[in-house]
């Protein structure tokens, strides 16, 4: 805006978990359906593919990168039946749809997941149409945030100036590369979740919700 954020010419939002909130159960349902596909890649039970979700996550920073690097696994097909989960309980945001558009420059979402799901996931938002591009986890060469390298290729094949962008991001360990770039730094914060004077080197403003803090940024612009 003109006044807070007059500098910035591209608005970066990941797309899970920030863009709707965690009421509507959408990241569980993956898991699951992560946990489930290792179980029958490997043929054990579901104790143990929770385990392995949970070690090749740690190790590899996704479930997939364990299971392309260590077994080859295809992303794609991996990818398909993971996000094929239940969306009903996400609802149209008219008012977060309305901010977006209204924001000066371009908006670009940038996720782990596929565009595949994401789009399926902007179209339960209302949000379809709203953003100029997705920077998915394929044009990441499949390797996720918060990997300074995928920071790159977004900045590299967007010709985005990291400092003039802004990122909105649910977890907070994924703004330290974009803070190390010059990004502006948005950390949408849930409750239960870390306290942020851990991150404060890379955290410039902490939210609670999207929409209401887009709200009042427009606020604000109006009485200026």
């Amino acid at each position: 805006m003109r006044t807070l954020f007059s500098d910035i010419d591209t608005w970066i939002f990941d797309l899970d978990l920030t863009l709707y909130g965690p009421e509507a159960n959408i990241m569980a349902q993956v898991r699951d359906r992560i946990a489930l596909y290792v179980e029958r890649y490997f043929s054990i039970g579901s104790e143990e593919a929770h385990e392995i979700r949970h070690l090749y996550w740690k190790k590899y920073g996704t479930t997939l990168g364990g299971l392309m690097t260590e077994h080859q696994v295809d992303p794609h097909g991996y990818l398909d039946f993971v996000h094929d989960v239940d969306l009903s309980l996400l609802q149209p945001a008219a008012d977060l749809r309305d901010y977006i558009n209204a924001l000066p420059g371009r908006k670009i979402i940038f996720t782990n997941a596929d565009a595949p799901y994401a789009e399926r996931v902007l179209t339960a938002r209302g949000l379809d149409d709203v953003f100029e591009d997705v920077f998915d986890i394929h044009r990441m060469q499949h390797v996720p945030k918060p990997s300074p390298s995928s920071y790159d290729a977004l900045c590299g094949e967007l010709a985005i100036d990291p400092r003039r962008a802004l990122f909105v991001e649910d977890s907070a360990h994924n703004l330290v590369p974009a803070k190390a770039l010059g990004m502006r730094t948005i950390w949408v914060k849930h409750e239960g979740e870390a306290d942020s004077t851990d991150h404060e080197d890379h955290i410039d403003h902490e939210i609670t919700d999207v929409t209401q803090w887009l709200s009042e940024i427009h606020s604000f612009e109006r009485a200026a």
